[in-house]
């Protein structure tokens, strides 16, 4: 997320005008517009089926329940927020078609009138409350529910408005009601409760699609929603294949079995791009990956081991050979881009401040004869069957951790099994790889470094807590000011890396394949945070 949060959650963007960002402050955050993406252009012609290839399988469509980006995939085509994101990842209206705060603690949202969900009941101000409150509840089992946990109230308080209260002034708000943390369905379908996302139920949502058949680990259906606010989409129908095996998809595409693929292997970019009549499209995706050691589990309890880890791994080999250069070492949790408003060189000189973990065996070998285990161990690194990067560079690290007595078993898991065990907290060690869905560069770092979300089930996957990090994150949760707030984010994110619960690896880039049939329309790092069929057209 992307979790992946791949969970995704979060992918998360820029724009200086984002009231959670660094530049912007408390008044009138939106006015009426158009949908973060609308039917596009291409010939004017309808497309009768698109066929799309997902790296990966799926066992639930609710993304509340299994956030990896590829349930966004699916779901942000069926479902909407209240704000959407665009192109340039800006907040921009969604089912609401306007919103203000004061003060960062009351939020108003005018909501569009005369929207209907896809089985053609309309949407009212009860059915926004139950979506919000179905994450903010006590004891909500919603992925989502840790970006609520500040709400005091949700209430409808007009036929067309609802209003939502929070204990204390939180500046990242506003982007808890974008697609990475809210998608609205009715008051009347979330009595199905677990059977939601199921092959029998499905989702319910207000987009531009709906779900028409569900097969897991093997497809999905949808069927074009005519009804859909944002006008009529020239897509009649799509179909979602789960594919994944890299040569099975590039065959498919070389075939024309497929018109979309996703998460097309950076290092395999030329093959694809020899197919007659297929366009390859990269964009830097916010993403980021990085280790995360588990500092309730021994022997990742000791510092000594965790830089050990950190110094064994050679980041800038793995960016130049595994990614092909498709990629930016990441030195840290948010990647430079995230600070909008913030100059580029007040950020350069945060980044240089916070202590660096270079590739170097003898340091690696110096921290581990300090450990509680300085002859070596050994420990697993799961990795999912839809990021085989992260395998190749997990299987690098595995080389040279010999050199230091470690041996590290590398195993390649399902998406779904992959994404379970982020959640059980279980191992010792663990991929985060995480995709923007907001523009705020505290997104991960209050997920990964906030002690409030270390416990089981949390987004802190390492079990952190130090309260000189949690502190400055809260504080910065509390203030609008741009500069003091990035002061505290940086503070937290130079105290937390001196204690390497996680090592940053990189920054990531994504690549897309578009078939000879369709063309994409504004393709770029938040493409797929939107309804985006509906910026693909036929030739």
């Amino acid at each position: 997320m992307d979790a992946h949060r791949q969970v995704s959650r979060r992918s998360f963007l820029q724009s200086v005008a984002l009231f959670g960002g660094l530049a912007s402050v408390p008044g009138v955050l939106a006015a009426c517009g158009a949908p973060a993406s609308g039917p596009a252009g291409g010939n004017g012609g309808e497309l009768k089926e698109l066929k799309v290839a997902l790296p990966g399988s799926l066992s639930s469509l609710d993304a509340s329940k299994e956030a990896g980006i590829m349930n966004y995939v699916v779901a942000l085509l069926c479902q909407e927020a209240l704000v959407g994101v665009d192109a340039n990842g800006k907040l921009v209206p969604a089912l609401a078609e306007s919103w203000k705060s004061d003060d960062a603690k009351t939020f108003v949202y005018r909501l569009r009138k005369d929207v209907k969900f896809s089985d053609g009941t309309p949407v009212t101000a009860a059915d926004i409350v139950a979506s919000l409150e179905y994450n903010a509840k006590s004891g909500s089992t919603s992925a989502f529910a840790y970006a609520y946990a500040g709400v005091e109230s949700i209430k409808a308080t007009s036929e067309h408005e609802v209003t939502i209260e929070l204990k204390q002034t939180d500046s990242s708000f506003e982007w808890t009601v974008s697609p990475g943390s809210l998608l609205v369905t009715s008051a009347a379908f979330l009595k199905n409760g677990e059977k939601i996302g199921t092959p029998e139920t499905k989702i319910l949502g207000t987009g531009p699609y709906k779900v028409t058949e569900f097969a897991p680990d093997s497809h999905v259906t949808l069927e074009r929603n005519d009804a859909w606010w944002g006008g009529k989409a020239a897509i009649a129908k799509i179909r979602f294949e789960f594919i994944a095996e890299d040569s099975t998809r590039l065959l498919a595409m070389r075939q024309g079995e497929a018109d979309v693929a996703l998460n097309v292997p950076l290092e395999q970019l030329d093959q694809w791009r020899k197919v007659s009549g297929v366009k390859v499209e990269t964009a830097t995706d916010r993403s980021l990956v990085a280790l995360a050691f588990n500092t309730a589990v021994k022997p990742f309890d000791d510092v000594h081991v965790r830089k050990a880890f950190a110094h064994a791994i050679d980041r800038a080999g793995i960016v130049r050979t595994v990614l092909g250069g498709h990629a930016e070492v990441a030195t840290t949790i948010p990647s430079p881009s995230q600070w909008a408003g913030l100059p580029a060189s007040e950020v350069q000189a945060m980044y240089a401040a916070i202590p660096q973990y270079e590739f170097d065996l003898a340091k690696a070998k110096a921290e581990l004869a300090q450990s509680s285990v300085p002859k070596g161990f050994k420990t697993e690194l799961h990795y999912p069957n839809s990021g085989p990067q992260l395998g190749k560079a997990a299987l690098t690290l595995a080389e040279n951790l010999k050199q230091l007595g470690i041996e590290l078993e590398v195993k390649e898991v399902t998406l779904e099994a992959w994404i379970a065990e982020l959640g059980e907290r279980k191992a010792g060690i663990a991929f985060g790889w995480y995709f923007a869905t907001t523009g705020d560069p505290a997104e991960f770092t209050q997920m990964l470094l906030n002690g409030a979300n270390a416990g089981k089930g949390g987004t802190n996957i390492a079990s952190y807590t130090e309260a000189k990090v949690t502190g400055p994150l809260d504080k910065a949760k509390t203030t609008t000011d741009g500069a003091a707030r990035a002061k505290l984010i940086g503070e937290a994110l130079t105290v937390s890396a001196a204690d390497a619960p996680y090592q940053p690896l990189w920054w990531g880039e994504s690549a897309t394949a578009f078939g000879p049939k369709v063309t994409a329309e504004g393709y770029g790092p938040y493409f797929f945070i939107a309804p985006w069929a509906t910026r693909i057209a036929p030739k």
